[in-house]
Formats: C-alpha cells, structure tokens, sequence
C-alpha cells in the first residue's frame, strides 16, 4: 500500500512538472488622463507599471524584453512643450534626445548589451529626419532639404534594418523606403503617401508592411502585394511571421466612416471589432497556436480602452485612477 501511495505521489510530481510554462504578455501604450495629461505606461500579464510623472506628458510606443530587462520607448514633453526621445530600461528613464531638438521615437530593438532605438527628429530648417540611436549616440539615416521618418528597427547579427518613409533623393516623391546598414532601398513611390510602418526578418528574406496611398501593402524583399483596395482606407501597424504564414495587424475606415480593427492573415481579412464599436489594431504576436494583437476599442459611447485579443476574444487591460482613454501599441510575447 506504502510503495502504491509512492507511486501515485511521484506520477503526480512528475506530471505537474510537465506543464508547460504559460507565456509572458508584454504590452506598451498610454493612457489619457482627466488632467489632459498623457501617461506612458506597460502591462505583464496584465499587471500595469507606470513608467512617467502625472505631472508631464509622456507615450510609449514600443517595447522589447531581453532577459528579466524590460525596454520601452517612445517620447516625453519636456520644457517648453518639446518632445524628446527617450526610453526606460526596467523603469529607468533615458532620454536620447539633445536637449535642442524635437525627438520621437517609434520602435526599439536589443542585441546582446547594445540598445538600438529608431525615430524622427527635427532640423533647425523645420524638417523631420529618419535617425537611430545605438545606446545613444545618434545616426542619421536620410539627409537632405525634404522629410523622412524612421518607424520601425530590427537587428539580426549585427546587420541594422530600419524602415519608414523618405521625400529626399530620386525618384521624386513620397517613397516607402528601407535601410540596411545606412544603405536605402525605395520599395514604393506615391505623390501622396507611401511608408513602411512593420518590418520582421525571417532568414534572408525581409518581410515589411506600409501603406501606399489610402492602400494597406505587403512586401516580401522586393515583391508586392495589396492588402485592401480603393472602398476602404487602410494602413498597417505591425507584422510577424511564423512558419510560411505572415500576420498582419492594422485598421481600415470604411464607407461610413467607423474605423474597424482588423488583421490579415496569407492576405486574408479577419476583422476584430464587432459591429457596434470602433477600434485599432496595433501590434500582432503569436505563440504557438495563439494569436495576440494589441490595440484599442471604442465602445458606443465614445470610451477609449488599451486591449488586446487572443484568438480573437478581447479582454480590457487594467487602467489607473483618473484615466479617461488609454491605447496598446506594441507587444512582445516571451516564455
């Protein structure tokens, strides 16, 4: 009976260390309070960290986790109501920014001890400029008498990838444009609007998503493909690819005006908010079977709430006191 009871015990040890390890949801964004003041702000498996003062303004827009280091980036009013670039490691705040010039930045990436931050920044002449930050220093990407942005970076070994959009050089106009390694390649050119905003490297292959125009547009290297047509305006957030299939997380605009938060998977549409709410989608992960996207909802009366969905279901993250909107915009799923 002793040895039976034995047996029983050490199955059950056994079993309960087979579990597997349930994964770790990151989420960056802000919220809105009723001060006017913006707050930047992430979620771990829903439990909200404030990184910034009430006193000021202050936006998270991307975020990246090596080891037990948390890494959010995004922008800050400092005096004068200028914005700067910064970021927090684990709640530490630094800032990239000169202390002159007007910053943002927009995504951020981490290889070994090296930080690696990309965004905009302002000339003395009044216009934007794609920049990165390599653990602070700064490296301007596109010079010349006309705008560009930088949205998104990547590194893989120590190969930079950067894209976002460039008005300088030839052919003339809006390009959608990315940079390895300083050197630029135009994968689009519009009149109007054309930009990278998701970038993920799989292998040799450079998988980017931006819009052209009022269009939602997919490349692989240099190959194209359409994501919606002309009765919709779309644009894109983020993008991941798992295997041979490729997610893509956005928002379209349709012909009444109500913005929908949607993802498109192979290139197929799959739209999130039900038929009552508004609402955004801004940053896509997956986990095994599991689809996660981040972004927000509005409901019918005109509440704006930080969310994300899993498979489709959407749940609220957690809001603070005195908070009358709040966004998702970036995720990073660990185990």
């Amino acid at each position: 009976m002793c040895i039976k009871t034995l047996v029983i015990a050490v199955t059950a040890v056994v079993i309960a260390g087979c579990s597997p390890k349930q994964p770790d949801i990151y989420i960056a964004g802000f919220e809105e309070l009723d001060n006017g003041n913006a707050i930047a702000v992430y979620w771990k498996n829903g439990h909200r960290t404030v990184l910034s003062e009430h006193s000021g303004s202050a936006w998270a827009f991307a975020i990246a986790v090596s080891g037990s280091d948390v890494y959010v980036a995004g922008h800050e009013a400092a005096n004068l109501g200028r914005l700067q670039a910064v970021y927090w490691k684990n709640g530490e705040k630094i800032i990239l920014s000169d202390g002159i010039s007007t910053s943002w930045a927009s995504s951020i990436a981490v290889s070994g001890n090296d930080v690696y931050v990309a965004g905009r920044e302002m000339t003395p002449q009044g216009r934007l400029q794609a920049v990165y930050w390599k653990n602070g220093e700064k490296v301007i990407l596109s010079e010349g008498p006309l705008s560009s942005m930088a949205v998104r970076i990547v590194i893989v070994d120590s190969n930079v990838y950067v894209a976002g959009n460039d008005t300088n050089g030839e052919p003339e106009g809006i390009k959608a444009v990315y940079w390895i390694n300083g050197e630029r390649f135009v994968l689009s050119v519009d009149p109007d609007n054309a930009a990278v905003r998701a970038m993920t490297i799989v292998g040799t292959d450079v998988h980017m998503a931006g819009i052209e125009d009022v269009k939602a547009v997919y490349w692989k290297n240099d190959s194209k493909m359409y994501l919606s047509y002309n009765e919709f305006v779309s644009s894109v957030s983020s993008i991941t690819v798992v295997y041979d299939d490729v997610y893509i997380a956005g928002n379209e605009i349709d012909s009444r005006g109500k913005t929908a938060a949607v993802y498109w998977k192979n290139g197929e549409k799959h739209i999130l908010t039900n038929d009552v709410h508004a609402g955004m989608a801004n940053a896509v992960a997956v986990d095994g079977d599991n689809l996660f996207i981040a972004g927000r909802d509005i409901d019918k009366h005109d509440v704006h709430a930080a969310v994300y969905w899993e498979n489709g279901t959407m749940i609220h993250l957690s809001r603070g006191d005195n908070v009358v909107s709040a966004v998702a915009n970036a995720m990073v799923i660990t185990r």
